[in-house]
């Protein structure tokens, strides 16, 4: 287990105790898996993908950390999960849950523990919590940098590849055999074949087969991080209505990246993307699905919506994804102080070269084969 792992664990145990010291809470379990990949420093700590909680917690206080596992858990975790000289490893039986309070309560002594995850049995730890997640550190930025690439390659590829013989499955059986070649885990990945793009803005693949376009899209998961890319092929020329609309959403896509600066409201973007919506023609399409918002440690982190005041920061990840029926643009990018960063970019896709609002942007086109 790498050193910068370590100390990036360490640091992050420090930030929560620093935050315990304001909360009046004695100590908090960090047991969504968005929790447990942060303090982890990328650490994976599900084993049900479907389910929100980990399969072990983090127990953080004032003067011990602790990951509480069952015992099924406890040897992989330590092996492969856990950054060295960071966290003690206390098991409970799997066949008595109901020892974990016990332990809890060993550790935290008396006082009240929150959590990531409030139950019948702890409270809210607060959202001051999940805001510590929100700013990328560097080694965080560095690991969702790659992360939007191979999650960039791997649609790429898959449109590539992909034929009209094929079926929506087949082509989302192609993304994810992808995804796990590069130890990425899909836990969105959606394609549409023709008029279910128009139809549907998340359509679960079927077994039909494409006469002239596919739509694939993924948000890719890898050490807790996430990164979302949408792109589509066109089988012969499209027709001007499709690249009309593709165009549009471009151009929608590269004001809302334009827009997303240090201090800025969600809602102040998000009103960005409505003004665009509207100078192309489809002033109420941006009603028909959420434009996206911030991502990091789970698919999006804060939604814009028109009352959403939550402020840009810079080291934050974002993925907007404007949509008019038909068509889709989706990248995840990175803001900073000097401006905004594409991380879902492969450099071997054809480009539109659109208005940005100050400048001009790459925003992915069409591929035609």
């Amino acid at each position: 287990m790498s050193v910068d792992r370590t100390q990036e664990s360490l640091a992050k145990i420090e930030q929560v105790r620093s935050w315990l010291g304001g909360s009046g809470l004695a100590g908090v379990l960090l047991e969504s898996n968005a929790g447990f990949s942060w303090v982890t420093a990328g650490g994976e700590g599900y084993v049900v993908v479907s389910e929100d909680g980990a399969a072990a917690a983090v127990l953080i206080t004032p003067d011990r950390a602790a990951v509480l596992t069952p015992n099924i858990e406890a040897a992989r975790l330590a092996d492969e999960e856990l950054p060295e000289g960071c966290f003690e490893v206390v098991e409970y039986p799997w066949h008595a849950p109901g020892s974990r309070g016990e332990l809890i309560s060993g550790i935290a002594g008396t006082g009240t523990v929150g959590s990531d995850s409030p139950s019948n049995e702890m409270p809210a730890a607060g959202p001051g919590l999940k805001e510590l997640r929100r700013v990328l550190v560097q080694p965080e930025i560095d690991r969702c940098r790659e992360l939007a690439q191979d999650a960039a390659f791997v649609v790429e590829s898959a449109c590539r590849a992909v034929s009209p013989k094929d079926s929506e499955l087949e082509m989302a059986a192609r993304v994810s055999a992808l995804c796990y070649e590069r130890n990425i885990l899909p836990v969105v990945n959606l394609v549409a074949a023709d008029d279910r793009i128009s139809r549907y803005r998340h359509p679960l693949p079927t077994s039909m087969r494409a006469a002239r376009t596919f739509l694939a899209a993924l948000t890719a998961r890898r050490a807790g991080l996430h990164a979302s890319v949408t792109r589509t092929v066109c089988f012969g020329d499209p027709d001007p209505e499709q690249a009309g609309r593709h165009a549009a959403c471009a151009r929608i896509d590269a004001r809302m990246i334009g827009a997303s600066r240090p201090g800025t409201a969600l809602s102040k973007v998000l009103a960005e993307a409505a003004a665009q919506y509207e100078a192309e023609g489809h002033p109420d399409e941006w009603r028909n699905h959420h434009q996206g918002g911030t991502t990091g440690y789970a698919g999006r982190e804060v939604f814009a919506t028109p009352d959403e005041e939550y402020q840009i920061k810079a080291g934050q990840a974002l993925t907007w994804n404007p949509s008019v029926a038909g068509a889709k643009s989706e990248d995840t990018i990175l803001v900073t102080d000097r401006g905004t960063e594409v991380l879902s970019t492969s450099g071997h896709w054809p480009m539109l070269e659109v208005d940005a609002g100050g400048g001009t942007l790459g925003r992915p086109g069409l591929l035609v084969r």
